[in-house]
């Protein structure tokens, strides 16, 4: 039976959790070991790791989805679409049926630090209906794909999004303030013809509204970047404005929480860095690639030494320095916010007690800087041999010492943290690259 393997915020594993008081001290909470010197002589292999039958939605998760298609030069092409069921409250008021329809608009509130690439492309966006009837309690994995049909309910075209900028709409002379969003346009009579043709029956029960209307899916059209949008968002909505008389009113869809979700995620590494190493036909040796949504995760294995055993051992810390070929390799495409390593020795990933540890004092990483004092996985500007540069350091001190003690090799997976909802892609340098080599550091008592 295939793995599965859940990435999203809200339900990573909860192991029994470490008490701040008496597990460790407060004074541990600093970076010491990151800025410690040791020996970090020691040699292994790195390799393009698979994880299998990634969950990529299920019972409202995850937040957050992404819709674009963008062209790396280094990790190839990435396309991502929406689909969404859309809802609404229980209510009398259906005039909208039967009235004239000033406008209908479709808002999606976007996640400003998950969106990935370069915003200033222009993008094109379309809306069409969906003809799947999507499930809150379905799990959909990577390789799905809805049918959607072909009449085009609406498009935004060569748009720049603006991550910046709250939106400002007016109502009855009051104006309302949104966080930033997609607005698209959907085509009146061509969306109302649709509400109109449906039974009356829809709109006095929701499930049987989805039955009958499964949804809308947002579709990228042109290259450029990825938007990450935040459907279940309060403020994410289909609204069909009309006129009550001489009073404006509205009708709302909303894609909230109980509205069925899932995302559509292709990438394509043909002829990149990226393939030949998912290929091994180049290992991880001088340069590895991790990236987020389906992209490639490396396994990092090392076999067991009596070098080990040398003295009391105070920290064993793991080092990767970033590849920079190009200025947007740290801007554009700037690197992973949040890397760690699992334990693969079992042959599937598991924990290991010093990330352990790091998220129970940080309140499950609610607290980025306990969490990267303690365990690490964030990229660093520093400055080695007047240069700068930016290294991914991770604290395995536990797990290091348990291994030397049971005379174990070395066997872990670095990849994202929260995986499946991240776009962003980093290229690291290799155990055996001749300047910039990843270390295992050893840090040893005098």
């Amino acid at each position: 039976m295939k793995k599965l393997y859940l990435y999203f915020f809200g339900i990573i594993l909860i192991v029994a959790a470490c008490d701040k008081s008496s597990t460790l001290g407060s004074d541990l909470i600093s970076d010491e070991w990151i800025h410690a010197k040791g020996v970090d002589t020691f040699k292994f292999d790195i390799s393009y790791y698979e994880l299998d039958s990634l969950l990529l939605a299920y019972a409202g998760l995850p937040n957050t989805y992404f819709v674009g298609k963008m062209d790396d030069p280094v990790f190839g092409k990435t396309e991502a679409a929406l689909y969404t069921q859309i809802r609404f409250v229980n209510t009398k008021e259906f005039e909208f049926l039967r009235i004239p329809i000033d406008s209908v608009v479709l808002a999606l509130r976007y996640d400003q630090l998950g969106s990935y690439g370069d915003s200033l492309l222009p993008h094109t966006v379309e809306v069409y209906p969906l003809m799947d009837t999507l499930g809150i309690n379905v799990r959909y994995y990577e390789g799905f794909s809805a049918v959607y049909g072909n009449t085009l309910l609406g498009k935004l075209e060569n748009f720049t999004p603006n991550y910046r900028d709250s939106v400002k709409v007016k109502f009855n002379a009051v104006t309302n303030v949104y966080a930033p969003q997609l607005r698209i346009p959907l085509d009146t009579a061509v969306f109302m013809n649709i509400m109109r043709n449906l039974p009356d029956t829809p709109f006095s029960n929701v499930d049987t509204f989805v039955r009958l209307f499964p949804g809308i899916a947002l579709i990228a059209k042109q290259n450029a970047s990825m938007l990450s949008l935040i459907p279940a968002s309060e403020q994410s909505r289909i609204t069909i404005y009309y006129h009550k008389d001489t009073v404006q009113s509205e009708f709302i869809f909303n894609m909230g929480g109980n509205a069925a979700k899932a995302p559509y995620i292709k990438l394509d590494h043909s002829n990149t860095p990226v393939q030949a190493f998912i290929n091994g036909q180049q290992n991880g040796d001088s340069v590895f690639y991790i990236q987020g949504l389906l992209g490639p995760d490396a396994r990092l294995k090392m076999p067991y030494s009596p070098d080990w055993e040398a003295k009391f051992l105070n920290y064993a810390v793991l080092e990767f320095d970033v590849v920079i070929q190009d200025p947007r390799d740290s801007t554009t495409f700037r690197p992973i916010d949040l890397l760690f390593v699992q334990d693969l020795s079992s042959g599937k990933p598991t924990d290991i007690r010093d990330f352990e540890i790091a998220r129970s004092f940080s309140g499950q990483i609610s607290n980025l800087s306990d969490f990267s004092s303690l365990f690490g996985g964030i990229p660093r500007k520093m400055t080695v041999d007047g240069q700068t540069i930016i290294r991914y350091s991770f604290n395995i001190t536990a797990h290091f010492q348990n291994l030397r003690r049971e005379k174990k090799d070395l066997d872990l997976l670095i990849s994202p943290i929260f995986k499946t909802e991240i776009a962003q892609r980093v290229s690291l340098y290799g155990n055996k690259h001749s300047t910039r080599p990843a270390k295992l550091k050893l840090i040893y008592s005098e």
